[in-house]
């Protein structure tokens, strides 16, 4: 082999040593990442598991409203808004594991809310402190999986905030979307009494059976939007027509 030839091959093996380190680099890094990632995912859980255990029993003394404030002045995790999703619904699977199931019942949606609403509110504000316009600011999906749920729960979406889009897979119970005040909420289940009770905006779809809307839901202080078996029945604090239509032949259930 000629010298020209010797170093060309040197140089080959150098660039093949190169490409191969960055790899590993690669590799380590994406795994770094998985690692860091599953170890918050796993904190927030147990924060969370932690927070509703030492503050359940005081769910006997509180109104919804009240209920709602005092989980969002707890000390919930604050976590990236791409890990809000599995961190819910690990959570969530710890179920079974938590007190009283009245509380449970009552009071796990409006604490969930409040864990997803900060959530949000943090990183709209991390967006605007970007000089990002709030317009511009992407929406987050949660798709939350309740289908395998002992209890159906109740005041899920409670003070649902903009930009956050909630997707519930799977049967609900009352009051979901109470108080909502924008982003969207999708039901991909039933729920039941009281669904949209005290809306302030925001877009909410059930694509199952609802037992009752409250009659707050159609008034014209509700300037949200509410979608019923593919149908737009109330937008901007009135009537669709096809809701009105809807009405008319006793097709909603209101109470």
């Amino acid at each position: 082999m000629s010298k020209e030839s010797f170093k060309q091959f040197v140089k080959r093996q150098e660039e093949k040593l190169d490409k191969a380190e960055k790899m590993i680099e690669e590799v380590e890094g994406r795994w770094k990442d998985k690692i860091e990632e599953f170890e918050m995912v796993e904190k927030s859980v147990k924060e969370l598991k932690k927070l509703w255990k030492e503050n359940e029993k005081k769910l006997d003394t509180k109104n919804k409203h009240e209920a709602f404030s005092f989980f969002s002045s707890l000390p919930l995790p604050e976590v990236s808004p791409s890990l809000l999703e599995r961190i819910s619904n690990e959570f969530l699977k710890e179920l079974k594991g938590f007190g009283r199931i009245e509380c449970l019942e009552y009071g796990l949606g409006l604490f969930l809310s409040a864990f997803l609403s900060k959530n949000i509110e943090n990183y709209v504000s991390s967006q605007k402190e970007k000089g990002i316009k709030e317009e511009k600011i992407k929406s987050i999906e949660v798709h939350l999986n309740v289908e395998e749920l002992p209890i159906p729960l109740d005041c899920l979406g409670w003070q649902n905030p903009k930009k956050l889009h909630l997707i519930i897979e799977g049967n609900c119970g009352l009051e979901i979307g109470g108080e909502m005040r924008d982003g969207e909420i999708t039901i991909e289940g039933n729920c039941k009494d009281w669904t949209g009770l005290d809306m302030k905006g925001g877009e909410l779809n059930v694509k199952g059976e609802v037992k009752s809307f409250d009659k707050s839901a159609f008034s014209s202080n509700n300037q949200g939007t509410i979608i019923w078996k593919r149908t737009k029945i109330w937008e901007n604090g009135d009537w669709t027509k096809e809701g009105k239509e809807m009405k008319e032949r006793g097709e909603i259930p209101v109470e």
